[in-house]
């Protein structure tokens, strides 16, 4: 925080964290492996971790990144996410494991993730820039929810294998992960506060997101392990009661939602291009019907 109690964003790019590697010993898990289901999640997190890049690719083509404030922070954000997600690879081939396996392989999903990534920012583009400055709002809770759900479920999945190299760097984690959400919780609450339209879009946009951020990307069946393994019925229910305190959100039950979802295999179906351009022409016309 600055003098004036505002979050300093230019102290947080000086002081980005980056690489992990060098404190953590791989070594320690030749003696003493952390366990497969643990493994897996880890592979799995550093899939989400990374999906932050193509999430920021999408967002700064929008009115967001006319806010030099909140550009600069997205950007640090992204680049302490991308080692956050280069440790856990390097845990998980420790294990020899390849964490690309949590990828969804099924016949045509390489090509629609393909077609996603070239279409996506052309529309996110095209959606945003019709809704104006009240979509930044609608980014920064996104991003709060997802690093709220992030954050749970590095404490419960540690909580659940107390390997010491573990602990340390999830403690790690969890450290780079509190500077976001003081940023991300409390400019998205104000922002939401101003407007009665980013309100409204925030809370459409969420309940349509698939949870964690980059899961329709990945096989089902890990984001169904994801819940039943780190976001049990309790911890849903205390991440939707965190989100119910940004404005307009309340009552969502965005979490809880997911993993009902994800146990029915219903995350990652929808083709990403299709599910784009859908969201597209929706806030269209929110936004004429209320520009």
């Amino acid at each position: 925080m600055d003098a004036d109690g505002d979050f300093d964003v230019r102290e947080f790019a000086r002081t980005a964290v980056g690489t992990h590697r060098p404190s953590i010993d791989l070594t320690a898990f030749e003696q003493r492996a952390l366990l497969p289901r643990t493994v897996q999640m880890l592979s799995y997190l550093r899939e989400v971790e990374r999906a932050t890049l193509s999430y920021l690719r999408n967002v700064l083509v929008t009115p967001t990144h006319k806010d030099a404030r909140v550009t600069a922070f997205l950007t640090t954000w992204a680049f302490e996410k991308f080692w956050i997600s280069d440790a856990l690879g390097a845990v998980a081939e420790a294990h020899a494991v390849d964490p690309r396996d949590q990828l969804d392989h099924a016949p045509g999903r390489a090509v629609l993730r393909e077609l996603g990534e070239r279409a996506t920012p052309i529309v996110e583009s095209f959606r945003a820039n019709a809704i104006g400055p009240d979509v930044v709002g609608v980014h920064l809770a996104t991003v709060a929810v997802d690093d709220r759900l992030g954050e749970a479920a590095y404490r419960n999945l540690a909580a659940a294998d107390p390997h010491p190299q573990l602990l340390s760097l999830v403690e790690r984690i969890l450290a780079v992960k509190r500077r976001h959400l003081v940023f991300v919780e409390k400019d998205a609450h104000d922002r939401l506060s101003r407007s009665k339209r980013a309100r409204a879009l925030a809370r459409r946009a969420l309940s349509r997101l698939d949870w964690p951020i980059g899961a329709r990307d990945l096989r089902p069946e890990s984001t169904a392990t994801f819940f039943d393994s780190v976001i049990d019925s309790p911890t849903a229910a205390e991440l939707d009661a965190r989100v119910d305190l940004l404005p307009g959100l309340q009552g969502l039950g965005l979490i809880t939602h997911a993993r009902v979802r994800a146990a029915t295999g219903g995350t990652g179906l929808v083709p990403t291009a299709a599910r784009s351009l859908g969201r597209a022409a929706a806030s269209l016309r929110h936004g004429k019907n209320h520009g």
